[in-house]
């Protein structure tokens, strides 16, 4: 049986754009982390940057008032679970029900998990509709 010249490119073409989606997704999410990423809902806009060092610097500003607060602290990822860990200085600007939480600056012990991910080949760290930080560079 004789295969066509372009049924083996077309096979070809195939397989090319298959490995490279493949490699698109597939690429290990902790070296992609490091960068800058936003959120933005209806009480704050955020923008984390998280640094190859393992350190953090994280903004809020209410929408209110422009009032701005400043976190600093490191950060882990356990590509077992696929979560990123913040020490105890994160802030936590939203409330389980998505409103602005007023004690959001205040120092909270035990720090914060969230989960980071790749969707449609960009990575976003946390998992509610309400706030997901978008990865911007």
């Amino acid at each position: 049986m004789k295969v066509s010249i372009s049924a083996r490119n077309k096979a070809l073409q195939i397989y090319v754009l298959f490995f490279l989606l493949l490699s698109m997704f597939s690429c290990e999410p902790s070296r992609e982390l490091p960068g800058t990423y936003v959120a933005d809902y209806d009480a704050a806009k955020e923008k984390l940057v998280l640094n190859k060092d393992g350190t953090y610097t994280q903004e809020v500003m209410l929408k209110s008032n422009s009032k701005v607060d400043v976190s600093r602290g490191t950060w882990t990822y356990n590509p077992e679970n696929q979560y990123l860990s913040f020490d105890d200085n994160f802030m936590l600007v939203l409330n389980g029900f998505g409103k602005l939480n007023p004690e959001y600056a205040y120092r909270k012990l035990g720090g914060v998990s969230v989960p980071a991910h790749r969707s449609f080949g960009r990575m976003r760290i946390g998992s509610s509709k309400r706030v997901v930080y978008k990865k911007i560079d």
